[in-house]
């Protein structure tokens, strides 16, 4: 990998992780609306492991 290539993956990094932070407190807060009573850290790794499985799922099958 070149030096541009390094460099702007890893700018890609950094927003891919601020966009993994936006969809989770997205989807918890969801969470929230229609489950009055959920607790938050469990809505949280409800989401975060849905997260990962859908990223499983993309590496297993790629467009």
């Amino acid at each position: 990998m070149s030096e541009s290539e390094q460099i702007e993956i890893a700018r890609y990094h950094r927003e891919i992780v601020e966009d993994l932070r936006h969809m989770l407190k997205k989807y918890v807060r969801i969470m929230e609306w229609d489950v009055p009573d959920v607790d938050e850290q469990a809505a949280r790794a409800l989401v975060m492991q849905a997260i990962k499985d859908s990223l499983a799922e993309v590496e297993a099958h790629p467009q």
